[in-house]
Formats: structure tokens, sequence, C-alpha cells
């Protein structure tokens, strides 16, 4: 067989293998489209080369034509890849593409007629083109489109990144030794010298500029290193059962070598798409890897901002709480000298009027003492004063004070302690005072009507406070949350004057006392009962 086919078909195989495993590797990407084109072309431009010496089927002038004729989408691919590449989808404008597809359209159709290559001389056995009227037309638009091609790579390179640049520098130098060497010896040598000798390489010397594009795309694409080799493998396996379909002496030798052939081919197709699969799971995963962490730092970065604004809320609820208490307690003064009667005697309606001041007074006191303390607690700056005492007298003379405000509402306050036991324990009694006030007022406030009625016991080595009332009772759904601040339960509908907070600092401070609260309800309108648990100190 002649060398010269084996060759040609070597390399064409080479070509539109390239072509094609960087087409499998993204099916939708525009720039792979584009080089599986230039491929495909390069591959029946260098065949019509080869048989325009070597002709079958047809005369030596039909496939010279066939080489103009393929030579012009081949340039105009280059062209259109070159101003697409490295971008998944079609860049170029419209207008320009439709102008350039015509044109492109109308030199190819020249082409096969005796416009621009009228027919062939033979000198000493070998053919001369002879030009026609309209090959200066040809070559004036292949010079153009190769000049545009160059120009745009060198304004692509000015403008590229790092990794983009030496994309760029590959596709350059192997675009300019390819057609530079097939200017020379494809049309010069061969127009001016009659010199066939060197289109028998000229897919050698495209092969550069293939190769070079194929280079780009896979620096640019970061293609896995387990998938270049897999395609290698698989490349040399089907080349070695080519090459035996070549050779092959007889019928059954060349059937068996064509089915080796055919074997490899699929089992390579089939093998390298399950390598690209498995490195797009792995692309896939180390952007979810990315995101993951990109997502993490955002949240870091949005904690923080949080942190910060929650840490000026605090510091805005302690100024503020801070410059309430100063007309707070002259309001309450001056109230409390206007009940005396330091002022004169007062009617019985005003009288009243100016009770229910002194109790709105009195309970915003409370409020803002308990956003003070809050604002403590957040900041660390809360100080407890630690000292053993009797629990039991803290309970009752609490509940003294506030029997004269149960009273007003209605509401029975009981206490039932044993009069046997003292029930010692180490804490701030001030502190625990406000635990106490908290709760039983909080009962105050969700109970119409009824009694409220506060129970301490011990338990072991522990001292348990009950306070349980049959007011508005708490749902199992919000029972879990009644401690966490500016919650207010299902009973918020029944005193919209409640803070939110009172119970929260509760929490906070038995923690600190290493003690526990909780609450326990059978459901709405069933009551509840909260618990105070604290450790008891024993003499």
């Amino acid at each position: 067989m002649n060398i010269g086919l084996i060759f040609t078909l070597i390399i064409s195989f080479f070509i539109i293998y390239l072509g094609a495993i960087t087409l499998l590797h993204d099916r939708k990407n525009i720039t792979n489209k584009l080089f599986f084109l230039i491929s495909i072309v390069t591959v029946l431009w260098a065949s019509c080369n080869y048989f325009s010496l070597q002709p079958i089927f047809f005369p030596t002038i039909f496939w010279s034509r066939l080489v103009l004729f393929f030579a012009v989408p081949h340039i105009f691919l280059f062209f259109l890849f070159i101003k697409n590449f490295p971008k998944p989808y079609l860049v170029i404008p419209k207008k320009e593409f439709f102008i350039l597809s015509f044109l492109s359209l109308f030199v190819m159709s020249l082409t096969l007629t005796p416009y621009i290559f009228k027919g062939l001389i033979h000198n000493n056995d070998i053919p001369k083109p002879i030009p026609g009227v309209m090959m200066p037309l040809f070559g004036f638009f292949i010079i153009l489109l190769l000049i545009f091609s160059m120009l745009e790579m060198v304004n692509k390179y000015l403008h590229a990144d790092n990794i983009e640049k030496k994309s760029w520098v590959v596709m350059l130098t192997s675009f300019s030794f390819s057609y530079i060497s097939i200017i020379i010896t494809n049309f010069i040598l061969v127009n001016i010298n009659g010199d066939t000798r060197f289109i028998l390489i000229a897919p050698l010397l495209m092969l550069p500029s293939i190769l070079g594009i194929a280079y780009s795309i896979k620096k640019y694409r970061l293609f896995n290193v387990k998938a270049i080799a897999t395609e290698l493998i698989v490349f040399i396996l089907v080349s070695v059962s080519l090459i035996q379909i070549i050779l092959a002496q007889s019928s059954t030798q060349l059937i068996f070598s064509f089915s080796i052939f055919i074997i490899f081919l699929i089992v390579g197709i089939l093998l390298i798409r399950s390598v690209y699969s498995e490195v797009e799971q792995r692309e896939r995963l180390e952007v979810l890897r990315l995101r993951l962490e990109e997502s993490n730092l955002n949240l870091e970065v949005a904690n923080d901002k949080l942190k910060g604004l929650d840490a000026l809320k605090t510091e805005f609820v302690s100024l503020a709480s801070h410059q309430l208490r100063s007309p707070l307690t002259a309001i309450k003064g001056y109230t409390s000298m206007l009940l005396e009667g330091d002022y004169g005697e007062i009617n019985p309606k005003a009288k009243e009027t100016i009770e229910r001041v002194m109790q709105s007074s009195n309970n915003l006191t409370l409020v803002v003492e308990d956003l003070l303390n809050v604002a403590k607690i957040e900041q660390g700056g809360m100080k407890y004063d630690m000292v053993k005492f009797n629990f039991a007298e803290l309970v009752k003379s609490t509940i003294k004070d506030l029997s004269i405000t149960a009273e007003k509402k209605g509401l029975k306050l009981t206490c039932k302690i044993s009069r046997l036991k003292e029930y010692f324990v180490n804490g701030d009694e001030d502190k625990l005072r406000q635990v106490l006030i908290n709760l039983i007022d909080n009962s105050m406030k969700y109970t119409q009507k009824g009694k409220i009625e506060v129970v301490l016991s011990d338990k072991g080595d522990k001292v348990v406070l009950q306070i349980k009332d049959t007011g508005a009772g708490i749902s199992k759904e919000t029972i879990d949350t009644i401690f966490e601040k500016f919650s207010r339960g299902d009973g918020a509908r029944l005193n919209a004057s409640g803070s939110g907070i009172g119970l929260y600092l509760v929490r906070e401070i038995m923690k600190a006392h290493n003690g526990r609260v909780w609450v326990e309800s059978d459901g709405i309108g069933k009551g509840s009962t909260f618990l105070v648990e604290i450790d008891e100190v024993k003499d």
C-alpha cells in the first residue's frame, strides 16, 4: 500500500480523534463544536490534497478544486474559533457572522468553477494549476481571514490574564508555523515552480495548528490528567488496529482487523466518556465545596456583623434604661407626695387617677430594671454577691410585698412553707428576689381570676419553689420557648404590657446560681406551674 496514503490516514485519524474527544468533553460548548468542525474540514482538505496527486474515481482537476473548496471553510471556522475562544457560547455579532458566512459560501461555490481554477498543465508529468480570473479574489479572501485571525489572537493575548496568555502564545506560534508552511509548500512552490513534493506532507504541516488548538482548549478547560492518559491509551490502541487494517493482506485478516478496530473504538469511546463523567462529578463536587466555603465565609461575616449590631443594641438599651431611671424616680416621688397629701387634699377621682400613674410607674420601673439587668448579662457585667441566707424568709417577704397588688386584682396569693424547716441557699439575695418578683408578677399578669399558690419544699439536696396559678396556661408548642428573650407565649393577648424579658432574666439569674427554672402546664386555660430549683446549703 502507498506509504503516502498510510501517512495521510494516520494523521487524519489523529486529527479527527482530537476533535472527537474534545467534543465529547462538553458537547454543548460552542468552542468545542467549532474545533470538531475544524478537525473534520482539515481531514477533508488533507485527503483531497493527497488525491490531487493520486487521483481515484475522479480526475485530478476535481480533487484540486476540492482542495481550494475545503480551504475556505477551514479558514472561516478557524477565524470563528479564534473570535470565540474560550467562551462556551457564540460571541461573534450576528450581522458579522452572516456576512462572513455568505462570502465564504460564495467563494466556495467559485472554487468549483473555472473562474478560480481553470485547469492543469503537465510539465514533466507534474500537474501545474492554471489560475482563473477570480483567483486573486480567492487569495485575497483567504489572506484577509488569516490576517484577521492573527490580529485577533494578538489582541486577545494582550488582554488575556495569566492563565489564557500561554494558550494564545501556543496557538499563535502553531498557527503561524502551519499556515506559513502550507502557503509556501502548497501554493507558492506549486504555482511558481510546479513543485508538488510537499503536498503529501500537508496533513503533517497542518497538525501543529490542530495540536495548538487542542492544547489551548485542554489548558483552559483544565482537563484532568487521568482523562488525558485514558485518551492517549485509547488512541494508541485504535491506531494500532487501524494500521493492521491498512497492512491486511487477505480478506479474512482484513475482516478480523476491522472488527478489532470497531471494538477498540467503541470500548475506547465508552471508557473515555466514563472517565469524563467521573472528572465532571469531581469538578462539580469541587465547585460545591468552594461554594460551601464561600457560604461559610459569608455566614461568618454576617455573624460578625450581627454580633456588632447586637452589641450596639445592648449598649443602646443600657443607655436608654439609665436615662429613663431619673424621670421615673421623679414621677414616683411627686406621685407619692400627692397621694400622701403634701400638696393639700385631693378629690377621690383625682386620687384614683394618681394611683394608676403610681402603679404604671412601678411597672415601668420593673421593666427598666429588667432591661438594665439583661444588658449587664449580655455585656458580661452582671455581678453577684453570693452569701448564705434563709431562702424561706426571702419568699415570705416577697409574697407580703406583692399581696396588696394581688388583692387589687382580685387574686388570692398564698404561701405554703413548713415552719419547722429552714431552707438555706448560697446566692445573691437581691437577684433571687427579682426572680421571685418576676415569676409571681408573671402569674398575676396572666391570671384573670382564681389564685396563685407559692410552695417551698426540698428534694434531696435541692430547694424547690413552685408557683402555681389558675391562669391562661401554656400550649405544648410554646412551652419550650417561654424563657427565650422577647417570647410572650400564648397569653400575650391577655396582657399587652409585658416586655418578654422577665422570664429570660429569671433563667439567666438561675444559671448563674447553678440552678434551673422550668414550667409545666396541661395546656391553654389550665393554668401553669413555674418551678425553681437551687442547691440547698446544709449546716
